[in-house]
């Protein structure tokens, strides 16, 4: 096939497996582009600056990068290889392990989980454009009616504020805004507030419009209401036709903000304080290596990041060529996302965070106040302050802004339809537009509480445990599955099938040894460490503390279920019910018909002892490949079908 072709497989003696007739990505550039959109989502706007400056600056950045390489970049290959070599999705490519194929009704869950809550992040943009168009940008100043008497004017520093309560309240204010430990006692009668800057106050308080808590729900805002349904229209539209219409929409998504964030931090570098902040983001306190929640924080941003265990990037790969080489695309993709939207655009956030700094006299670590969703939402909308004509930058980067949102919502709600589908392929799986519209209404439905006053608070809870503990345990067990069970020497035959080489050894080693036992520890860790959600000032009740934790739970209880379910359905005792499940189903073969005879011949001869695979993981000696001559033959015959795959 000629790059940039579009395949479509049909196996017609077997209808059920619908996976293996999945059309395929137009071009190499589009699945490449695709996994960049599906890595460099909003959340890295604000969540890698923010957690680098919650823990000490450039300290957290070394076990950061650290978990992306060494955990993060096996397992993100590994997902895109097993699903590139079967051309099965999310849920039929556990069939190399049927025991665990329950994981995929995992994936289901948290994506749609996500996908849920994380759509409040595209009415505050919408919001932001909306204010963009006003005379002058509404969070440069202090004289609006959500403004604070602690309030400092853009551009200003905090001793031109006047904070004493009795007599700066802004009459338009109501006390509503303040939170107690907000008031500082200055060793007088007179009682104070923390300074707050202009495009923070604006955020917190027109943007978010916060309630006081959680247990105070407030109303609903129907602006708010009225942009989710657009947002959901056009991600209808653009999931409409799966990967045909998806494919195209990345380019535009996932390229345009990157551009627009490089001008922003040219101009943020011209001004004074920029510097500075950039020295906090890349200075490491190497004090603060020591400390195991920032090595956990680390942890869970890397698979956050890169998308490992969430079941996405499966879904991505089913869709491409069975020789494409999936291992140099995984390398591009993931060495981008860690240069670009991780450590990038931190520079540019602690640049930005800098020159407020510097405009405020307000130290760099109490700049941002609110937590860690501030960073990005206040960061930005001050930098483009800084630029002539700031309306229109304004304007030009929320919409900009927008795109990776859109995308990442569609990369988060695919996973879920392919689900579906495989599950359901001859009735619910044909009817796409169906299942879309009835997954859009639901989706819909379930984020109405999350536009009233406490949509932040219920934003954070959710957001603090949903994607954790669950990530890291599944990519535990994805790792075990990988090289244990299935096998690190059939996953190196695999690879060699499609791409003429063994599995390279960075990927077997890390996989086998490296990531199962550093994450079995964090999670260890991370549980005695354990520390309940806030934000800013506020602390969430108990109540809302054992919500969290159900929608860190249940998310693995169907995967738990379907696998009793399964064993309990399988015919024999209960040691052969195993063996029969961690095997390979007789469903599992390469998505090229011309592999499969070779493969099959191979699998055949499959015998290897614990002990072999154990010297195999290794060395990538050892294993099943020290058998028979028929297997010798096999390989034989491997290379020469390779040679012929990638002419």
């Amino acid at each position: 096939m000629e790059n940039g072709e579009t395949i479509t497989n049909f196996d017609e003696r077997e209808p059920a497996l619908a996976e293996a007739s999945k059309l395929k990505w137009s071009s190499r550039k589009e699945f490449i582009v695709s996994l960049l959109g599906y890595s460099l989502g909003l959340s890295e706007i604000w969540r890698v600056p923010y957690l680098t400056y919650r823990n000490g600056g450039g300290a957290f950045l070394i076990p950061y990068v650290f978990f992306m390489l060494v955990c993060g970049i096996p397992m993100y290959f590994l997902e895109i290889m097993t699903s590139q070599f079967s051309g099965k999705g999310t849920w039929r490519v556990w069939d190399f392990s049927p025991l665990f194929i329950g994981l995929g009704i995992t994936f289901l869950i948290i994506n749609w989980i996500v996908a849920t809550y994380i759509m409040l992040q595209k009415p505050w943009i919408i919001e932001y454009i909306v204010a963009s168009c006003s005379s002058e940008l509404p969070w440069v100043s202090c004289d609006n009616e959500w403004n604070t008497a602690a309030c400092v004017r853009s551009g200003y520093s905090a001793s031109h504020v006047s904070t004493v309560v009795n007599i700066s309240i802004n009459n338009n204010i109501s006390m509503r805004y303040f939170n107690t430990s907000d008031l500082v006692m200055d060793g007088s009668s007179n009682t104070s507030l923390n300074p707050m800057s202009s495009v923070e106050e604006f955020w917190n308080y027109k943007i978010l419009d916060l309630s006081s808590g959680i247990d105070d729900i407030g109303r609903v805002n129907w602006k708010y209401l009225l942009y989710q349904l657009v947002c959901h229209v056009v991600i209808w539209l653009s999931l409409v036709k799966g990967v045909q219409s998806m494919g195209k929409m990345m380019y535009v998504t996932a390229i345009s903000p990157v551009v627009l964030t490089i001008i922003i931090w040219i101009r943020a570098l011209t001004l004074p304080g920029a510097m500075s902040g950039m020295a906090y983001f890349i200075t490491p306190d190497f004090n603060r290596l020591a400390l195991s929640e920032v090595w956990i924080e680390a942890a869970f941003m890397a698979f956050y990041t890169l998308g490992p265990a969430w079941g996405g990037l499966v879904m991505i790969g089913s869709h491409n060529r069975f020789s494409e080489n999936c291992y140099r695309d995984a390398i591009i993709g993931t060495v981008v996302t860690v240069s670009f939207y991780g450590l990038f655009n931190g520079l540019v956030i602690f640049s930005v965070i800098g020159v407020l700094s510097h405009e405020s006299g307000i130290p760099i670590d109490k700049v941002i106040t609110s937590g860690g969703f501030s960073l990005g939402f206040v960061a930005y909308p001050q930098a483009v302050t800084y630029f002539p004509v700031p309306q229109a930058w304004a304007v030009l980067f929320f919409i900009v802004l927008l795109l990776p949102s859109i995308d990442y919502q569609t990369m988060l709600l695919e996973p879920v339809f392919c689900v579906i589908e495989e599950i359901f392929p001859d009735t619910i799986g044909k009817r796409r537009i169906p299942l879309l519209t009835g997954v859009t209404v639901i989706t819909f439905l379930l984020g109405i509480p999350l536009v009233t006053q406490a949509g932040i608070y219920m934003f954070q809870l959710i957001d603090w445990y949903t994607a954790k503990w669950s990530i890291l345990l599944i990519a535990v067990t994805e790792s075990i599955v990988y090289t244990w069970i299935y096998g690190g020497d059939r996953l190196s035959r695999d690879f060699q099938l499609m791409l003429g080489r063994p599995l390279p050894v960075f990927v077997r080693v890390s996989t086998a040894f490296i990531t199962p036992g550093v994450l079995v520890f964090l999670v260890v860790v991370s549980i005695f460490k354990y520390k309940p959600p806030s934000y800013g000032n506020y602390e969430y009740p108990g109540y809302a503390q054992i919500i969290g934790w159900c929608f860190s739970i249940i998310p693995i209880i169907p995967s738990i279920i379907y696998m009793i379910w399964i064993v309990k359905n399988q015919d024999g005792v209960l040691k052969k019910r195993l063996a029969s499940l961690l095997n390979p189903s007789v469903d599992w073969k390469p998505a090229d018909e011309k592999a499969r005879p070779v493969y099959q011949g191979l699998e055949r001869n499959y015998k290897r002892s614990f002990k072999d695979l154990i010297l195999f993981n290794l060395t990538g000696r050892g294993g099943y490949e020290q058998g028979t001559r028929e297997t010798e033959d096999k390989h034989s015959e491997m290379d020469i079908i390779n040679k012929d795959l990638h002419v």
